[in-house]
């Protein structure tokens, strides 16, 4: 008798359990974004998504390119040629973006004003912390070739 017993109770947590889980990410679920981020007016626009906190890779990621543009390109920013913006991807109001580029971790995107994305989060995760030199030397190419 105690062993039906236990075998029935264990037939059901499995079942509780999954209803649970089920509704705890239909609760936890981010609201949906009535508005997508219209796309830059700029020649090109640079993204660094990243999380709330970062390590000390994204954060080089983020200095590094925010430099590179205020020290080479400040006359294309100050006249919206190239705009660089810096977006958390744990805030919803970001999603629209973060939907539309896919992302769900750091990356560095440049996105032409005709929506050709090239994605420079490799390079930039390999090289912006251990070897800043090189990463400005790859990242102003190819803002330099995107801008052509």
């Amino acid at each position: 008798m105690k062993i039906s017993a236990r075998i029935h109770t264990t037939g059901i947590a499995p079942i509780i359990t999954l209803v649970l889980i089920i509704v705890f990410f239909i609760s936890c679920r981010p609201a949906p974004v009535s508005q997508q981020e219209a796309e830059p007016n700029a020649a090109l626009a640079v993204y660094f998504f990243h999380l709330t906190e970062r390590c000390e890779v994204c954060k080089a990621i983020e200095e590094t390119s925010a430099r590179i543009l205020d020290k080479d390109y400040i006359s294309q920013l100050k006249n919206g040629i190239i705009k660089f913006k810096s977006v958390n991807i744990e805030n919803r109001k970001n999603r629209g973006l973060t939907d539309k580029y896919k992302i769900s971790y750091t990356s560095l995107l440049l996105v032409r004003a005709d929506g050709t994305v090239t994605d420079f989060t490799n390079t930039a995760l390999n090289y912006a912390y251990l070897n800043p030199s090189k990463f400005e030397e790859l990242l102003k190419a190819e803002i330099d070739k995107n801008l052509k």
